[in-house]
C-alpha cells in the first residue's frame, strides 16, 4: 500500500469482501460492486444511499459520478499462482513437473505431528497456526536459512545421523509463505505456566465464567479482537488451554464491569492488584513463544494498563513495541486471505492486526513517539462483514451492541489509516525538520494540512446512520463516543498544530491569523459540546485506552487559545469555557466515566520547565514563546499580500447541498476581527450536512 495514500476498511454493512463475493452479477449489480472513477483514484469507499444515482463523495465534492474508467486488475488467487508456477517450470525441464500446490508441511529433520488440534474430533481449532496448545510459529523469511521457498532446497524426506539436534517442522500456508512450528517446552518459562494459570483461576474465586460472561457481553462488542467461539470452546474444557496473561485480561477488563452483572454485584470484588500483577509478570514469559493469544493479551492489558492504572511515563509505549515486534513475527502484517488456514482465523487474523495498527497510530500521536507500523509494509485486507462472525445480539441490559461495536471498530482502523498519514505528513521528524526550515511555515503547514483534512471529511460523510450519537437501543451500552473522540482528536491536534505554528510566525496576515483561531475555537466548542452532552449509554461503555488523554487535549487547545486571546475579556470567555469543561468532566467521571478522573489528572499536573543557566545553575522559567499578537498587522507596507493559499476549511454550501473548500479570499469575509467578545463562541457555520455536533439531536 502506497504511504501516500490511504485505503478504507471496508463497510462492514456493505457486505460480504472481495473473496467472497459471488460470482454472477448483472450489468447494474457490477457497476455498484466496485467504487466509482473518483472513489477509486481517491483510494475511498465508494457509498451509494439509496434511491441515489451518485455516491456520497461524489455528491459531496459536486462532480459526476462516473464508471467510465476500467477497474484494476485483482489478485490472482492461490490456485492461478501455482497453476502459472507449473507451467513455468515445465517451460525449464519437461522432466520434473512443479506440483499444483506446495506440502502443507515440510520436515527438514525427522519428527512427528505436532498440532494436537488436529486429532481433536468436531474443533474449530483444527488445523489452526496461531494458536496451537503447545506449541507455537515463526514466520519464515525469504532470506531464511535454509531456504525453504526453494524446491530443490528442501527434501521432506531428508534425515540426519546427529539424533541430538533439534527437529525444525516448516508449514506451508501458501506457496510464498511458511511458518516454523517450535515445541513450547523448548523455551525457557514453560513450566510455569501451568502454576501461574491456576493462581489467576484461584484469584477469581469461582467466578471466572461469570466474568467471562461479562466480559463478551460488555468489552467485546466493540474490542472483537477475541473469536467469541473458539474461546468458549476451550474454556468449557479446560481454563489450563489458556495462555495465562490471556485469561487474566479477561478477568480483568470484565472486573472493570463487576456491577453489571446481578450475581457478581452481590459478591466481593475480586484482587485485582494481585491479577494484574500476574497478567504483566505472565505476558512477559508468555512472550518467549509467542501465539495470537500473545496478541490478543498484550492489547487488552494495553487497555488496562492506560485505562486503570496509570501507567508511569517510563513504560506507557513499550508494551506497544513488543507488540509490534510480536506480530511481525507472527505475520500478522501480511495478508492471509489466501492462506491455507480456517475460515474464522483468517478474520481473526485481520482484526487482532488492524487492532494492533490502531494502537500503534494512536501511541504514536500520544506519546510522540515514532510509529513502529510502516504502510510500505502493511499488507492487510480492508476489514469486511466476513472477518466478524459473532452477530448474536446479547438481550440482558447493561450489553453492548454488537452490530454498532462491529461498525465502531471497522471506522476507527480507517480513522487510524487517516492518522497514519498525518502522522506521516505533519508530526514526522522529517516534517518537522521541513516546516523550520521553511520561508513561510504557515503557507507550507496549510498547503499540507489540505488533503488531510478533506480526507478526514472523507471518512466523515461516510459514516452510517447507526454511528449516530443518539441511536443507541433501549438499555444498552454505545460505544460511539470513543470514536467521536477519537475524530474530534485527531482535528485538535492538528489545530493545535497550527496555532504553535501562527504563534511562532513573526509577521502572519491577519486575515489567515483570524481564520485559523476560528477553525481552532471550533473544534475547542465541539469538543466541550460533546463531553457536556455524553449520555449514560454512553458513559457507561467501553471507551478505548487513549480516551483520557483525548479529553486533556481538548483543554489544552482551550488553554493555548486562551493564552493567545485579542483581549481581556476574550481571555475570560476561554477560561469560563475551560472552566465548564473541567467540571463537566466531573460531573461524567462520578456519573461512571472514570477514564475522564485520569483526564482531569492530566490536566492538573503541574509542569516545572527548567533551564540550564550560563553559569551551570538551572532557573525555573516559564515557557515564551515568540506568540503572534491578534489583531495587530505587523506585515509592512512593501511586503505583498500573501498568495492564493488554502485556510483551515469552513465551506460553503453549494446548491446541490454539497460543499466547497475556497481560499481565504472567498470567505475571510465571515472572520473579520471579533469587534464584539462574546461572538467568539457564536455558532459557526456547519461544515457539512450532518456535521457530528451538529447531529446530537
Amino acid at each position: 500500500m502506497d504511504g501516500s495514500q490511504y485505503s478504507k476498511p471496508r463497510d462492514v454493512a456493505a457486505g460480504p469482501s472481495k473473496h467472497a463475493r459471488p460470482a454472477h452479477h448483472d450489468a447494474l449489480a457490477a457497476k455498484r460492486s466496485r467504487p466509482c472513477d473518483a472513489c477509486r483514484r481517491r483510494k475511498s469507499k465508494c457509498v451509494t444511499e439509496d434511491g441515489s444515482s451518485i455516491c456520497v463523495l461524489c455528491r459531496f465534492h459536486g462532480q459526476a459520478c462516473t464508471y467510465i474508467e476500467a477497474p484494476q486488475p485483482r489478485k490472482r488467487n492461490i490456485q492461478a499462482q501455482a497453476q502459472a508456477l507449473s507451467a513455468t517450470a515445465s517451460t525449464v525441464s519437461t522432466a520434473s513437473q512443479v506440483p499444483l500446490k506446495r506440502k502443507r508441511t515440510l520436515h527438514l529433520k525427522p519428527g512427528t505431528g505436532v498440532e494436537e488440534y488436529d486429532t481433536l474430533p468436531g474443533s474449530l481449532l483444527t488445523c489452526t497456526l496461531g494458536l496451537q496448545n503447545r506449541h507455537h510459529s515463526e514466520y519464515v523469511g525469504l532470506n531464511a536459512v535454509p531456504d525453504v521457498y526453494s524446491s530443490h532446497a528442501v527434501d521432506s524426506t531428508a534425515t540426519t545421523s546427529d539424533g541430538k539436534q533439534k527437529q525444525d517442522y516448516i508449514r506451508f500456508v501458501h506457496p510464498s509463505h511458511a511458518f516454523r512450528i517450535i515445541p513450547d517446552e523448548q523455551t525457557e518459562g514453560y513450566e510455569q505456566e501451568r502454576t501461574v494459570v491456576d493462581e489467576i483461576e484461584a484469584l477469581a474465586n469461582g467466578h471466572g465464567k461469570k466474568l467471562v460472561e461479562l466480559f463478551f457481553r460488555v468489552v467485546h462488542p466493540s474490542f472483537p479482537i477475541i473469536h467469541k467461539d473458539v474461546y468458549l470452546e476451550k474454556y468449557a474444557r479446560s481454563y489450563r488451554e489458556f495462555s495465562p496473561p490471556l485469561l487474566a485480561a479477561v478477568y480483568l477488563l470484565a472486573s472493570s464491569y463487576w456491577a453489571y452483572d446481578e450475581q457478581l454485584a452481590r459478591c466481593r470484588m475480586i484482587d485485582t492488584a494481585a491479577l494484574q500483577a500476574l497478567a504483566f509478570s505472565s505476558l512477559q514469559n508468555t512472550m518467549r513463544r509467542p501465539k495470537l493469544s500473545t496478541i490478543q493479551a498484550g492489547l487488552l492489558l494495553s487497555q488496562w494498563q492506560k485505562a486503570f492504572m496509570g501507567a508511569s511515563n517510563d513504560n506507557r509505549d513499550r508494551l506497544t513495541v513488543q507488540l509490534v515486534n510480536i506480530a511481525h513475527g507472527l505475520g500478522l502484517h501480511l495478508d492471509c486471505s489466501h492462506w491455507e488456514l480456517p475460515d474464522w482465523e483468517i478474520g481473526l487474523r485481520r482484526r487482532i492486526g488492524w487492532a494492533l495498527f490502531i494502537q500503534d497510530k494512536w501511541t504514536s500521536l500520544l506519546e510522540s513517539r515514532p510509529s513502529l507500523i510502516s504502510m510500505d509494509d502493511w499488507e492487510v485486507e480492508d476489514l469486511s462483514e466476513m472477518d466478524f462472525p459473532e452477530n448474536v445480539e446479547d438481550d440482558q441490559e447493561g450489553s453492548g451492541e454488537v452490530e454498532r461495536g462491529r461498525l465502531v471498530f471497522t471506522y476507527m482502523a480507517h480513522l487510524s489509516v487517516v492518522l497514519g498519514e498525518i502522522l506521516r505528513s505533519i508530526f514526522s521528524a522529517r516534517a518537522r525538520r521541513m516546516l523550520g526550515g521553511a520561508a513561510d511555515p504557515l503557507a507550507v503547514l496549510l498547503e499540507w494540512m489540505k488533503p488531510l483534512q478533506i480526507s478526514l471529511k472523507d471518512w466523515f460523510v461516510t459514516l452510517p446512520e447507526t454511528l449516530k450519537m443518539d441511536t443507541a437501543a433501549s438499555m444498552k451500552l454505545s460505544s460511539v463516543g470513543y470514536l467521536r473522540l477519537a475524530y474530534l482528536t485527531v482535528e485538535v491536534c492538528l489545530h493545535k498544530k497550527l496555532l504553535r505554528t501562527l504563534n511562532e510566525t513573526a509577521r502572519p496576515d491577519p486575515t489567515i491569523a483570524q481564520v485559523c483561531r476560528a477553525a481552532a475555537t471550533e473544534r475547542f466548542s465541539n469538543g466541550t459540546d460533546f463531553v457536556q452532552r455524553l449520555q449514560a449509554q454512553h458513559l457507561h461503555s467501553f471507551w478505548y485506552f487513549p480516551s483520557a488523554k483525548c479529553c486533556a487535549l481538548i483543554h489544552a487547545l482551550g488553554q493555548t487559545l486562551s493564552f493567545t486571546s485579542f483581549s481581556d475579556d476574550e481571555r475570560g470567555l476561554y477560561e469560563r469555557k475551560l472552566k465548564e469543561y473541567k467540571w463537566n468532566l466531573k460531573v461524567n467521571s462520578e456519573a461512571g466515566a472514570s477514564f475522564m478522573k485520569q483526564a482531569l489528572a492530566l490536566i492538573n499536573q503541574s509542569v516545572r520547565v527548567v533551564s540550564q543557566a550560563g553559569d551551570g545553575s538551572s532557573a525555573t522559567t516559564s515557557p515564551t514563546p515568540a506568540l503572534y499578537v491578534p489583531g495587530h498587522d505587523s506585515r509592512t507596507p512593501e511586503q505583498p499580500p500573501p498568495k492564493h493559499q488554502w485556510i483551515p476549511h469552513h465551506p460553503q454550501p453549494v446548491p446541490n447541498g454539497g460543499m466547497v473548500y475556497d481560499s481565504y479570499h472567498d470567505y475571510s469575509i465571515h472572520h473579520d476581527a471579533f469587534s464584539d467578545p462574546n461572538t467568539v463562541f457564536a455558532p459557526f457555520p456547519t461544515e457539512m450536512e450532518g456535521a457530528w455536533i451538529h447531529d446530537l439531536r
